[in-house]
């Protein structure tokens, strides 16, 4: 697996999510796709305290003994997390396994229409939550921690910048920063506090600010993707332009050969390339849980078959598809991580 590198912090460019554990999926299956991803060379794993109804930690945890020195753990807090009734607790392994049918697993996430609370941020809730979490995932420290779906009043907050300092300095924590959405991280990039090192965003190709984050990082953040395909509509979107491009003869005859046909394994390859491929950020972060699946996307990022150049051109096709003005306004892009 391509290794990317942010200071002293060193990781796998594609990282697990788990927030599907001890949700959609239960411990065995969430066990079974952690060690198919460390097979795959994955190292950088991303929970939260409020995964898996506050377990999912402990599963990553039981997951990482013996390898700890190895990985990078990311993990958040600000959003507690949702008890489960009774109920809940013996309907669960049931909805798992329909969940797994064909055709309900679009049922069950499609229009749910809740939008996710803010994250709500002290002092003391930050002391409480990293010492829980440390010792759910058995570790004496984190290497990232996340303000977890933060608004922009969060870093404002100097009593608790002054304290993730505290606890950076104490070794507790080797890098804070935001998960949040692109206009927050933005902003934080632009004039947060120094204790912000690290953003966690939405990397929405068709977003010009998403865009824009990796070529304004001037702190030296450490920058990670999610939600890479962004749902149903926004895939079928990019798989519609990117199409398009395999008959548009100002394309090169090789990217044209490239994106003929339906392969999803070369689509796989086009959408990580135009989210990795010279644009400054680290690594990419997903929920996976299929063994094959992880497998294909590593594939995708270690024998990605698209240059840089076709990369850019396709990036600058997305982009330009949604808002044909952000082609002029969006700043240069750095270096291949």
């Amino acid at each position: 697996m391509l290794q990317s590198t942010c200071g002293q912090l060193r990781t796998s460019v594609l990282g697990f999510g788990c927030g599907s554990v001890l949700g959609r999926v239960g411990r065995r299956a969430s066990l079974r796709a952690m060690n198919a991803a460390w097979d795959a060379g994955i190292t950088l794993f991303d929970t939260a305290r409020s995964y898996g109804f506050g377990n999912a930690e402990a599963v990553l945890g039981e997951f990482l003994r013996g390898k700890r020195d190895q990985a990078i753990v990311a993990t958040k807090f600000g959003i507690a997390p949702q008890r489960q009734s009774a109920p809940m607790r013996i309907a669960l392994p049931a909805l798992r396994g329909a969940m797994r049918l064909p055709g309900v697993h679009r049922l069950v996430h499609s229009g749910r229409g809740r939008q996710v609370a803010l994250g709500q941020f002290t002092v003391e809730g930050l002391r409480t939550s990293l010492e829980c979490s440390l010792r759910e995932l058995r570790s004496d420290r984190v290497d990232l921690l996340f303000l977890h779906e933060a608004g922009s009043g969060a870093m404002r907050q100097q009593d608790l910048m002054a304290e993730l300092e505290v606890l950076i300095q104490a070794g507790k924590v080797v890098r804070a920063g935001l998960y949040a959405g692109t206009e927050v991280v933005a902003e934080c990039m632009a004039d947060g506090p120094p204790a912000l090192t690290a953003m966690q965003f939405g990397v929405n190709p068709f977003d010009p600010v998403a865009a824009a984050i990796p070529a304004d990082n001037r702190r030296g953040a450490l920058l990670i993707g999610n939600h890479p395909f962004g749902g149903e509509k926004r895939l079928a979107q990019m798989k519609s332009i990117l199409a398009e491009m395999s008959c548009d003869e100002t394309a090169s005859p090789e990217l044209r050969e490239k994106l003929h046909g339906d392969d999803w394994q070369i689509m796989l390859e086009a959408i990580l390339g135009v989210i990795l491929n010279g644009t400054g950020v680290h690594s990419l972060v997903f929920s996976m849980i299929e063994p094959g699946h992880i497998r294909a996307n590593a594939r995708a990022i270690e024998s990605n078959r698209f240059t840089g150049e076709e990369c850019a051109l396709m990036r600058q096709r997305l982009l330009t598809a949604c808002d044909p003005g952000s082609a002029l306004r969006r700043p240069g892009t750095s270096a291949t991580p």
